[in-house]
């Protein structure tokens, strides 16, 4: 990939994706509040009513701008578009179970297998390298390992993102926030690898709908992303990672996202909890801070940060974004050393 390729494709991504975003969530803003599709803005003293389904927006800016991006690059060079109508797949599959749930409240055991199901796209069309980059010029080679990477790893790490990011989500900002740092970074991580122009356009598309979808998403919110934006974007991820062979990044760039992840293990399995009201329910005190109720101080990431000192919901994902940057900093020094 030469520099002038790179800028090209990584302007026009984020341009186009930014762009059909900005236009179309007013529009779905409107018919979400004229037809009653909205619920309680909580963690308020005066709690709104906030439209839901943003993530619509981003489903539709996302695919339509990578479109166009592959249509101008293969009239002017050569990109192969199989991944990149995977990856627009497994986005909208994974979407469409977070709308499902949106609407319907579908089991957990439902959600994880029309997850599963989400990946297919990406197995069929077997785009991807199978050599992980790994620091101080490591690399781990999957291909002794072909089939138990594409019917077990493939699968599972969609599934695993979609839900992590799903899990982390709850307060205004934090579901399309954590999105635009973890592409912004793993974007850079692929510029610097140089191993795949289609992992760029990905990254810089996903970067550009969820900063769009951040300006109606941060607090105060006007609009909510919905599990149709954090399942998709989530499965989106998961899927440019695998194609770029940047697992190794990814685990730290996503880290936050998955003490989530590893609390609903803990409480379920080993030390078993109803703690699923409880994770999206923090106490409101008058000044408008917020704090974990008493016993749940370690369910969430949120709740941990909360129970060392109570704040607003503005500073608490501010410091959360702070781990995700972070985060995103270690993965990308780790990238190029």
């Amino acid at each position: 990939m030469t520099l002038d390729v790179i800028l090209r494709v990584v302007i026009i991504s984020l341009l186009f994706s930014f762009g059909i975003t900005q236009i179309l969530l007013p529009e779905i803003i409107l018919k979400m509040r004229n037809c009653g599709m909205a619920s309680n803005d909580v963690n308020k003293l005066y709690p709104r009513k906030i439209p839901e389904l943003g993530g619509l927006a981003a489903l539709f800016g996302f695919s339509i701008a990578l479109s166009i991006v592959v249509g101008i690059e293969k009239l002017i060079g050569y990109v192969n578009e199989l991944p990149f109508l995977a990856v627009i797949s497994v986005f909208f599959i994974a979407a469409m179970i977070g709308l499902i749930d949106d609407i319907a409240d579908i089991s957990d055991k439902m959600k994880v297998i029309g997850l599963l199901l989400a990946s297919i796209p990406l197995i069929i069309t077997h785009h991807a390298i199978l050599y992980v980059d790994l620091p101080f010029g490591m690399v781990l080679d999957l291909n002794k390992y072909y089939w138990i990477f594409w019917l077990f790893f493939v699968p599972l790490g969609v599934t695993c993102a979609a839900n992590a990011l799903n899990m982390s989500a709850g307060y205004n900002g934090l579901e399309s926030g954590q999105v635009v740092i973890i592409s912004f970074f793993l974007m850079l991580i692929s510029i610097f690898q140089r191993n795949s122009i289609e992992t760029v356009i990905i990254f810089a598309a996903l970067l550009g709908c969820s900063l769009s979808l951040y300006q109606f998403n941060k607090y105060p919110a006007k609009v909510f992303v919905g599990n149709i934006g954090s399942m998709g974007f989530g499965a989106a991820i998961a899927s440019g990672v695998i194609i770029g062979a940047l697992e190794f990044y990814a685990i730290i760039c996503i880290l936050p996202a998955f003490y989530e992840a590893f609390a609903t293990i803990y409480y379920k399995f080993i030390k078993p909890v109803d703690r699923r009201q409880i994770c999206h329910s923090p106490i409101l005190l008058e000044s408008g801070k917020l704090k974990p109720p008493k016993g749940a101080e370690n369910f969430t990431l949120p709740f941990k940060l909360l129970s060392r000192e109570p704040m607003r919901e503005s500073i608490l994902v501010e410091r959360i974004l702070i781990f995700y940057f972070v985060c995103g900093v270690v993965a990308l020094i780790l990238s190029v050393v």
